[in-house]
């Protein structure tokens, strides 16, 4: 509960300041359209006891995604705004310990989408160098279980839809070696509804000139957060690591 007062209090004062820094003086646009390639997996462990299944890796899958980035910046101060969408779907087989052993076959439907809306600082006034990041993540997923217990048993439904809003604070560098290449890196961390986010970025650009460049990375994202599957607490996990492949629009 404190940590959300905090995000309700911090976030607006950042967000608020962007009028006034975007009052005066020609804006920088970007958008960023990313195709990301990572290996996903969803696991889910019961503090209640019954009535849900636990797994490691109830789904785990290699996928295409896609995310989007746009920002606006003048000066020291910028927005950005970030979205990922994925839809996807999983056979599993799940190893109990015995007794009394065998498999549980698991199919698994995840739809995930993070929205991520923050302020940026940026000291040296241009894109180079640390930018400082605050704002707000929100996550929501809606997942499907069906569930085959071993030896025979009747398939089992298991469904639950969550959206959880974190505060985020974060730090991104940009090192650019000379007109064309350039090394990007990013890390932060969310919390308030969530159990805690955690998302790495890297990447190497190339700029062919002021208006387009690409960029070719790596992106983590790891999610965990609780909720309700029929009635039983769980707490859920969400990972995401792949390659990145981005193109950057400048105007």
């Amino acid at each position: 509960m404190l940590k959300n007062k905090f995000a309700g209090i911090i976030s607006p004062i950042l967000l608020l300041q962007m009028p006034a820094a975007f009052a005066a003086g020609d804006t920088q646009w970007l958008v960023a359209p990313y195709l990301w390639y990572p290996a996903i997996s969803l696991g889910q462990s019961s503090s209640g006891g019954g009535g849900g299944i636990s797994g490691s890796d109830l789904l785990s899958k290699t996928d295409a995604v896609g995310m989007i980035r746009i920002e606006a910046a003048q000066d020291h101060w910028g927005v950005t705004f970030d979205y990922i969408f994925l839809s996807l779907a999983d056979t599993r087989s799940v190893a109990l310990p015995a007794p009394p052993g065998g498999n549980v076959d698991v199919r698994g439907d995840l739809d995930l989408s993070v929205i991520e809306f923050a302020g940026f600082y940026r000291p040296t006034g241009n894109d180079s160098g640390v930018n400082y990041l605050a704002g707000l993540r929100s996550i929501s997923t809606d997942k499907a279980l069906l569930v085959t217990p071993p030896f025979g048993g009747p398939t089992q439904r298991f469904e639950g839809d969550n959206r959880v809003t974190d505060f985020m604070l974060g730090a991104r560098y940009l090192h650019r070696f000379n007109d064309h290449w350039n090394l990007t890196a990013r890390a932060d961390f969310s919390f308030g509804d969530s159990e805690g986010t955690f998302n790495l970025m890297g990447g190497l650009g190339y700029r062919f000139n002021d208006l387009f460049a690409i960029n070719l990375g790596y992106r983590h994202v790891n999610l965990e957060y609780e909720g309700a599957v029929d009635g039983v607490s769980e707490t859920t996990e969400i990972e995401l690591s792949g390659p990145t492949l981005g193109l950057l629009f400048r105007f």
